[in-house]
């Protein structure tokens, strides 16, 4: 099953956590906001996780399900 919107869905979420990770928590880290910057941590990881994931789950479902 192909969904035309999954490869933008897929790249927004790694860009975004990529982001997160290597701007906002860095800045976060040089202003000493020891709370922003666990936040910004845990989203950000969280959008690799579930970018990652989703995109694991979709090149399951087309080589071996489908």
């Amino acid at each position: 099953m192909f969904l035309g919107f999954l490869p933008y869905v897929i790249g927004i979420f790694i860009g975004s956590g990529l982001f997160v990770l290597l701007v906002d928590a860095k800045m976060y880290k040089k202003e000493k906001q020891k709370k922003e910057q666990k936040a910004s941590l845990i989203f950000g990881w969280m959008n690799l996780a579930i970018g990652l994931g989703i995109f694991l789950a979709n090149w399951i479902y087309n080589n071996f399900i489908w």
